[in-house]
């Protein structure tokens, strides 16, 4: 029998239409942004998912017209240390809290579809790259934009998903792509109407969720134990370490003065303006 689940997570929508989940971030006001509720809410939607053996595949979206800005550098700013530990293991949590999603994403059972509309930036980037497909509206800006203010990917799935020439090229300007470019490059499978985002994100996932489940969880076991041949999975960790040693060279200046833009001016104007810098 169809099942038609809805539960609300503090900062994420979780449905199941049929045989397909659909994780929808919810913090519309921020970009959804990524702060460290998310993390844990989008995580245990697809534990929840992974859990239902009547669930095939996964389509992780936002709400508002927008994927994702990425990290929510003002609550990373607003973190108190605890005493006794440095400010980079305040760090190293959130990054970590950020690779456990795209790690989730790897090593669930079933296919994950992200649907990509407006923003998706840095960790949300990460997020659209660690998806096994990923459909993009045709409003779409896509991009890793931290090297500018002197911080790195929180993980650094771009090289094994685009090729090294492109990934160097994004990663070294900090430039951003739209959905048509990014369709180009290979970060998306298709571009669609941003009317018709979730009806063909749906399609493909339903389209996903008739094939025998065994026959997909193998196959993305395999596609995927290719690339930790490659050391995927040790790669994923050295930059973790990378990006905590990144941020903090520049934390006094550059990081910090981003936090504080954002707190002045509010995310969306703030990003608007920083695109406008580097044109």
């Amino acid at each position: 029998m169809k099942m038609e689940i809805t539960k609300k997570y503090e900062t994420v929508d979780y449905e199941v239409k049929g045989n397909v989940a659909i994780v929808t971030m919810d913090r519309p006001k921020q970009i959804n942004s990524i702060n460290k509720q998310i993390t844990i809410d989008v995580k245990a939607a697809l534990d929840e998912a992974d859990k239902n053996k009547e669930v095939h595949a996964v389509i992780l979206t936002g709400a508002g017209n927008n994927f994702s800005a990425g990290v929510d550098l003002k609550e990373v700013f607003d973190m108190p240390s605890p005493i006794g530990e440095e400010p980079s293991e305040v760090w190293r949590d959130h990054l970590e809290d950020m690779l456990t999603v795209s790690l989730k994403m790897w090593n669930l059972r079933m296919p994950v579809i992200a649907a990509v509309d407006g923003y998706a930036l840095g960790g949300a980037a990460d997020w659209v790259l660690s998806a096994d497909v990923a459909i993009a509206s045709d409003k779409v800006t896509f991009g890793e934009p931290e090297i500018r203010f002197g911080a790195a990917p929180p993980t650094l799935m771009m090289p094994w998903v685009l090729g090294m020439r492109k990934a160097k090229e994004l990663l070294y300007t900090g430039d951003s792509v739209d959905a048509e470019e990014g369709h180009r490059i290979g970060v998306f499978n298709r571009v669609v109407p941003q009317e018709d985002l979730m009806e063909e994100s749906l399609a493909m996932a339903e389209k996903m969720a008739k094939i025998p489940p065994s026959a997909l969880k193998i196959t993305k076991t395999t596609i995927n134990k290719i690339y930790e041949m490659m050391n995927i999975r040790e790669s994923l960790d050295y930059n973790l370490e990378a990006a905590i040693s990144m941020f903090f060279l520049n934390t006094e200046r550059e990081v910090s003065d981003v936090g504080q833009a954002i707190k002045t001016e509010g995310l969306k104007k703030f990003l608007q303006e920083a695109n406008k810098d580097f044109e």
